[in-house]
Parts: C-alpha cells; sequence; structure tokens
C-alpha cells in the first residue's frame, strides 16, 4: 500500500510556496528510501509552482543526521535561504526538535502526528506544539503580520 499524506499537509505546502515560503523536507532516510515514498505520495521536488516541495534533505547528504543541524543548513542551501531566523523546523520527534534548536531556526515546532504526544514533546525545546504541520501556515502567517 503506497504512503498516504497527513490530512491537510499538501494543502499546507501549497499554500506555503504560493506565499512564497520555500518547503524542504528533511528525513533521517537514506535517498534510496526516501525519493520512492515521495513518488508513491505523487510529490515531485524542485523549483517551480509544479512542483509539490522546494527540496528533500536525507541523513546520507550530510556528514550527521539529527539532533545535528546539518539537514536543516543543507536545505536552506538548497532553497537559497541565508538567514536562519528565517526558517521554521517542524517535527513529531524529540530529535527534530533538537535539531532545530541546534541550528537556530526562528519556529521550532512539535507535530503530535507521529508516535509522541505534545506532553512527550513538550520537554524538549520548541516554540510551538501544534496538532500538524497542516497548522503551519497559521503560524507563519501570524509572524509576517
Amino acid at each position: 500500500m503506497p504512503p498516504s499524506p497527513i490530512v491537510g499537509v499538501p494543502e499546507a505546502i501549497a499554500a506555503l510556496r504560493a506565499s512564497g515560503v520555500k518547503v524542504a523536507r528533511t528525513t533521517g532516510f537514506s535517498r534510496d528510501i526516501a525519493e520512492p515514498l515521495l513518488k508513491g505520495l505523487g510529490w515531485t521536488v524542485g523549483a517551480g509552482s509544479t512542483n509539490t516541495i522546494d527540496a528533500v534533505v536525507c541523513a546520507d547528504d550530510v556528514a550527521a543526521g539529527r539532533p545535528a543541524p546539518y539537514m536543516i543548513f543543507r536545505a536552506m542551501e538548497a532553497t537559497g535561504v541565508l538567514d536562519v531566523a528565517r526558517v521554521a523546523v517542524v517535527g513529531d520527534t524529540v530529535v527534530d526538535l533538537r535539531a532545530g534548536t541546534n541550528a537556530g531556526a526562528r519556529i521550532v515546532a512539535g507535530v503530535a502526528t507521529g508516535k509522541l504526544t505534545h506532553a512527550d514533546l513538550a520537554p524538549q525545546p520548541h516554540t510551538h506544539l501544534l496538532a500538524s504541520v497542516a497548522d503551519l501556515p497559521g503560524v507563519i502567517g501570524a509572524l509576517t503580520r
């Protein structure tokens, strides 16, 4: 059975990209695993409005995975983002939140769409706890008003 996206996430990504936000996916999977998963979702990668996301950074693209900040920095490089204060990191694991904090991201949001609950994520450094990545456009919109 092919993977399916979390409800509301494709729409959130489309809204973010339509507003000029670059969207990169970082994953602890190696590229040989990540690419078929993205293909199964029907997600395409690259600049341009016909693609789903702007970049993908896999664990085997960097010297060390999470909680090191290197995947985030590589995503910044791939999307042309120069200022880490303009970066939002969203994740559903402890190491996701630690990587965002280690990178110095402005937004470090924990989401309860994985195995962990908000109670599990709350003790970790974060700026937001969200029900889903689908809530991110509202958070970013509130910061830019």
